[in-house]
């Protein structure tokens, strides 16, 4: 039940079929979540938006590029463990102590790879952003901040999949419509006269510090927090680890590579800002993937039937595909309206808009499939990612303008096709070689 939607009085009568019931059920819970993340999304977006709207181009420049390196460091500490806390915690999750291993287990090992993570990521932010006009004593004022937000999100990614594995869908609900408006009474309250990435940077780490707060009380209260780290989980954990470490590395570059390439190669800051103003269109997606992440892919790693585990999947990718459908139509066919909401700066970027669209469609469609797959460890051979893709790559490099925004999107959008063909391909085996769950 949604502690914002109503429930409404049944429409069934106890004579109906179970089955019919099921379903209604299901479509009515599925329904009121949508409509809440809705909500939500709609208050974070609108937060992305003011952004866009009051800081200068410059300063969003700086904060596209802050946020693509945290999105690139919660990547490098993460390879592997989100994998194992999903297919592991679909096994254990109704023992409390047995899950409060895992969850302990998963928050020792984020730590020890955060730290290789900053290493890697830190000199990599600063020559970003001076590369893009930002001060040394500013650049380093923004990474702290991004390593504050960092180190309180390895948390909060962990605790996450408590209540994901509960299907407690209203406690996930309350705590995003929680620290969506607080985030947004923020920025309403301190950007339109401090307008800058900093301050933008640093109210996000808040946000995630509420949320971590929220998620760590609810799970003390269903996960035995105090029990020690299970050497089982760790040696899956890492072996996982060490599977997926080669193709982590490389999506970790793959997955920022537009604002990348735009922030290295790009003719002026102004472009930087552009792209991200762009990507804050693309969150119509993250209802979408919140759903996968929080109703469905928990369902499907739950799911020990070879047949309703092939609806499933049927279903989720169809719906993927449905949705991706619309949005590019909506993009195609109404440019004007999409690009409205982000201001007379970045008015003109009609072929841009497509091209980022795009982008995120084959992104969706690939990270749907990547969690199904990860959702039951059918990741063995997923290292053929990178070579697959830097074949691609390569090809593409003699015809590829790196200075134009179109450009980098054109080659960001065709570089992502192998990445959805190998999740097919592992899908497709991971199916045949599907040996039900017994006793």
């Amino acid at each position: 039940m949604s502690f914002l939607v109503p429930v409404s009085p049944p429409l069934l009568d106890e004579g109906s079929s179970p089955i019919l019931r099921r379903a209604f059920d299901h479509a009515r819970r599925i329904g009121n979540y949508t409509l809440v993340q809705a909500t939500v999304q709609l208050i974070a977006f609108s937060s992305g938006i003011l952004l866009v709207r009051w800081l200068p181009q410059h300063e969003y420049a700086f904060y596209t590029i802050a946020n693509a390196m945290q999105a690139a460091l919660m990547l490098l500490a993460d390879i592997g463990i989100s994998v194992g806390l999903v297919s592991i915690g679909g096994r254990v999750w109704q023992d409390r102590h047995r899950f409060g291993e895992l969850i302990n287990t998963g928050l020792a090992v984020r730590r020890k790879l955060a730290a290789a993570s900053v290493i890697i990521v830190a000199p990599i932010l600063y020559a970003m952003l001076t590369k893009n006009g930002a001060s040394s004593v500013y650049t380093l004022l923004l990474i702290a901040f991004v390593l504050a937000g960092f180190s309180i999100q390895l948390s909060v990614d962990v605790f996450s999949v408590v209540p994901r594995l509960h299907s407690d869908i209203g406690r996930i609900q309350k705590i995003d419509f929680i620290c969506a408006i607080f985030r947004l009474l923020l920025i309403l309250g301190l950007v339109y006269f401090f307008a800058t990435a900093g301050l933008a940077v640093a109210i996000a780490s808040a946000a995630f510090l509420l949320q971590y707060i929220l998620l760590r009380a609810y799970a003390a209260k269903v996960v035995d927090l105090k029990a020690n780290e299970n050497a089982d989980d760790r040696r899956e954990i890492v072996r996982l680890i060490k599977k997926l470490a080669a193709n982590s590395l490389f999506y970790c570059f793959q997955g920022q590579i537009t604002v990348f390439l735009i922030s290295f190669f790009g003719r002026h800051a102004a472009s930087v800002a552009e792209v991200g103003a762009l990507g804050r269109l693309a969150m119509i997606f993250t209802v979408l993937m919140n759903m996968l992440t929080n109703i469905f892919v928990p369902a499907f790693a739950r799911c020990h039937d070879k047949r309703k585990l092939h609806w499933l999947y049927i279903g989720i990718v169809g719906g993927v595909v449905l949705f991706s459908s619309a949005v590019i139509a909506g993009a195609a066919f109404f440019p004007e309206q999409f690009l409205f909401v982000l201001g007379n700066r970045y008015a003109h970027l009609h072929r841009e808009l497509l091209l980022m669209v795009g982008v995120a469609v084959i992104s969706a469609l690939s990270g749907t499939l990547w969690l199904l797959n990860a959702s039951k460890a059918w990741i063995t051979g997923a290292w053929l990612y990178i070579p697959l893709t830097l074949a691609t790559q390569l090809a593409l490099i003699p015809f590829t303008d790196f200075s134009s925004i179109s450009g980098v999107l054109i080659f960001n959008l065709i570089s992502a096709a192998p990445s959805v063909l190998l999740n097919l391909a592992l899908s497709y085996r991971g199916f045949r070689t599907f040996a039900p769950v017994t006793g």
